[in-house]
């Protein structure tokens, strides 16, 4: 891996990092999970295992740590993804933005070995989109760039009326946007960072699956049989 990329970030006020994790344990994850991660990704967990940027706005994930997201752990089906159906299953997601946009390599490709590319799946739809063939290019052209300046204008905003983000809290939208609810930052709050994937996938799949000719009349807050919390629509 090229390490002054690294070395640029650490140039930068707002960052974080932590203590490097041993490749033993890197090796295991792999091992556990029947995935061979990129060199220059076990490079850079070797580096910092994680890295937040931006005052925390934007992430890298660590691994069997409590200083950053754990990846083993968010990546596991009953942690968030479940609440999007299959939309996002087949994905190895590794960091994020605050919104909860991942960045995440195919599954699919990190247990046949072929080449690795970076997508970026949107948090309201988990829609993919490539970004880069390597996670090198994505440390290039997306982490650093964006750790300097974000592309998103209410990310800059957010950062400056709530100050450093901790790594279990995202930003939402209250109402969200996908239930029309306007992109101001008047309407930003901090949520739990699992809960609000949770809300996102909920309100997502439920309106994909509602009824074409019937307007969402409320929204109701519950905690399902695993005590997380979770969202139905109601319908008019």
């Amino acid at each position: 891996m090229n390490s002054c990329l690294l070395k640029e970030l650490r140039q930068l006020k707002d960052a974080s990092f932590h203590p490097g994790i041993d490749a033993s344990l890197i090796a295991r994850l792999e091992n556990d999970h029947g995935i061979v991660l990129p060199n220059d990704h076990r490079a850079a967990l070797q580096e910092s295992n994680g890295v937040e940027v931006h005052a925390g706005y934007i992430r890298l994930f660590g691994v069997r740590t409590t200083e950053s997201i754990d990846a083993i752990v968010w990546n596991q089906s009953d942690c968030w993804k479940f609440a999007w159906g299959d939309r996002c299953s087949g994905y190895w997601c590794f960091g994020e933005t605050a919104w909860g946009d991942q960045y995440a390599y195919a599954l699919e490709a990190l247990r046949s070995g072929e080449a690795v590319n970076v997508y970026f799946l949107d948090a309201l739809s988990m829609t993919s989109q490539l970004v880069a063939s390597s996670f090198t290019e994505f440390l290039e052209k997306e982490f650093v760039r964006s750790a300097k300046d974000p592309y998103d204008a209410v990310i800059k905003q957010a950062r400056q009326k709530l100050g450093p983000l901790e790594a279990t809290s995202h930003l939402v939208y209250i109402p969200s946007v996908l239930l029309g609810g306007a992109e101001d930052i008047n309407n930003v709050q901090k949520m739990n960072a699992r809960s609000a994937m949770i809300c996102n996938g909920d309100i997502a799949t439920q309106l994909d699956a509602g009824p074409s000719d019937r307007a969402v009349k409320s929204v109701q807050p519950y905690e399902d049989e695993s005590d997380r919390m979770r969202l139905r629509l109601v319908w008019t």
